[in-house]
């Protein structure tokens, strides 16, 4: 039985719906998938109903939130959580405001340098209220400024470059125990992206339930060695494509065990 737990649609930087994600992971063949939004739980509903269609398959709601400790980014995933908590919900408007502040300061970056773009043709490439970086390089695409979102990364948007600002952010040990007070499990993502990873100790004594083992930007050492840095903490293993609906397609192409959904079942009981 085929999983992924890591899935990302419109609703944040993703170019599938969340109808559309499930569809293809119908399609594909695909037992449970998880929806894990950037700061984002909007898109978990429409799955839910989209789901109700087809038997015998499952959308665990998720979300990823983004972090900063230490100079580094550390993304921090939540499984099984109440996105309908009412508390969540208000901690992740702010943080939506954050984001929307931040692209506010790059639009006006970008003007400077003589490029024609306002905060409405960014919002207009974004189903959800998540706004980022994607959706600026899909409005640069549209105007004509860049011919590809790589490009304008690499010419504009990435760190580094003339517009980019720099995000102000949740600590990990914020977002853990926000994902836990909605209920969920929280599991360290992409461990292999992180510049330096002797963080984990720390976050495993704040609560941290999980780490990500498999992912598309693992090699299959990383893969080995976070798995057994997991297993010897007693943590849950957890993998997925972190798809984002680009082509080629990557949702379902990582081997990812159906173990690890009973396993996150059973320390969500």
């Amino acid at each position: 039985m085929k999983v992924d737990l890591h899935l990302h649609t419109t609703y944040s930087d993703g170019l599938l719906t969340p109808e559309e994600v499930v569809r293809k992971a119908v399609a594909l063949g695909l037992q449970t998938i998880a929806i894990t939004d950037h700061d984002t739980v909007d898109g978990i509903l429409p799955a839910i109903v989209e789901v109700r269609k087809y038997k015998g398959f499952e959308v665990i709601p998720g979300i990823e939130l983004s972090s900063h400790c230490n100079g580094q980014e550390v993304h921090i995933l939540g499984y099984y959580i109440d996105y309908e908590d009412l508390n969540l919900q208000k901690i992740l408007l702010g943080l939506q405001e954050n984001r929307k502040k931040r692209l506010e300061k790059i639009i006006v970056k970008l003007n400077n340098m003589g490029i024609n773009i306002d905060i409405k043709d960014v919002q207009k490439k974004a189903l959800g209220s998540s706004l980022g970086r994607p959706h600026i390089a899909l409005a640069l695409m549209e105007k004509g400024h860049v011919s590809s979102t790589k490009e304008a990364f690499e010419k504009y948007l990435a760190k580094g470059r003339p517009a980019y600002v720099p995000r102000k952010k949740l600590t990990p040990f914020d977002a853990i125990k926000i994902i836990k007070e909605s209920g969920g499990i929280p599991v360290l993502a992409h461990p292999g992206l992180l510049e330096d990873d002797s963080i984990i100790p720390e976050l495993i004594s704040n609560g941290l339930m999980g780490i990500e083992v498999i992912h598309k930007e693992h090699t299959e050492a990383q893969t080995a060695y976070y798995t057994n840095v997991a297993l010897a903490k007693n943590l849950l293993l957890t993998g997925g494509s972190d798809s984002h609906g680009e082509e080629p397609l990557l949702l379902g192409t990582l081997n990812v065990p159906y173990e690890y959904v009973d396993k996150l079942k059973e320390a969500r009981s």
